[in-house]
């Protein structure tokens, strides 16, 4: 009967390890599409086209996208170990707090550096588009910010 048990408690922990391993998949592979929209295109092919970017801003367009998915790689994974810190029930860890604050504040650092690049890429009426998008971008559930200005 104990055996019986613990092979049920087995199974009962792989099944769960299982779905929390599919879940943290789906997740993540969400994440990592950079999909500002539900169900749309990737974000950088958002811009472009929204954008109406000539051949030459393309190229360099690429060239800042590229730069900017390395680094917030890079930050990503320091926010995965500073949530690993953080979530320690047992061994509680009071600065694990601060450092996954500030770790999201360098992801924001650097997303408002690449915004900035790109806008400063932008021609003409090609700015207040961007504007709009980044208002779009910005209040999307997917980019971490929910909600929309008030008054609308």
């Amino acid at each position: 009967m104990v055996n019986q048990r613990k092979k049920m408690w087995t199974y009962i922990f792989g099944i769960g390890l299982s779905v929390n391993v599919l879940a943290l998949g789906f997740f993540g592979f969400n994440e990592f599409q950079h999909r500002p929209f539900p169900g749309g295109p990737q974000l950088k092919n958002v811009i472009a086209d929204e954008l109406q970017f000539d051949e030459k801003q393309r190229t360099i367009y690429a060239g800042y996208v590229k730069n900017h998915q390395d680094q917030s790689a890079e930050i990503r994974k320091e926010i995965a170990d500073a949530k690993k810190a953080y979530y320690q029930f047992e061994n509680q860890n009071p600065q694990a707090l601060q450092l996954l604050t500030a770790t999201y504040g360098k992801l924001d650092s650097l997303n408002y550096a690449h915004f900035r690049d790109i806008r400063g890429l932008c021609k003409g009426p090609q700015i207040k588009a961007f504007d709009r998008l980044v208002e779009q971008i910005l209040t999307s559930s997917n980019f971490g910010f929910m909600g929309g200005r008030s008054g609308r």
